[in-house]
């Protein structure tokens, strides 16, 4: 059952980032870079053919923006905010941007947004970052 599996998966993915907040703790870390990639091609709109035809690697942008926002979430949530947090994955606007902030994230990372939208996204963030401030 997909949706069966779809839970167990969530579970397992639940265990994977408690063991990266015990692990941050017991090394010291100094915060986490979350989440910048993933494999998984779940509801891409390309066919089966022709992502079998691309090959494995990692997706980045905006097919993980929610999946990054939610680890994000999880990590900032369950460690009880004990650590920074670097949020990448799927930053395209500045709305994009103030979601990993509010999700948790300290700071956040854009690669394939500003390869995308160009330096004016760094500028638009900025500004909403400031509006932000000031409400």
């Amino acid at each position: 059952d997909a949706q069966e599996s779809r839970g167990l998966g969530d579970v397992y993915k639940r265990q994977q980032l408690d063991e990266i907040i015990g692990l941050v703790k017991e090394t010291n870390l100094d915060g986490v870079i979350a989440s910048n990639t993933s494999t998984d091609r779940t509801g891409l709109k390309a066919s089966q053919e022709r992502l079998t035809e691309i090959g494995n690697g990692g997706l980045s942008g905006q097919p993980i923006k929610e999946k990054s926002t939610r680890v994000i979430q999880y990590l900032s949530d369950n460690s009880n905010k004990a650590f920074p947090i670097i949020g990448v994955g799927g930053i395209h606007s500045a709305k994009d941007a103030i979601d990993k902030i509010e999700a948790g994230a300290d700071l956040v990372q854009i690669y394939t947004g500003f390869i995308y939208e160009g330096p004016k996204l760094i500028k638009q963030i900025n500004k909403a970052l400031i509006k932000k401030a000031n409400q």
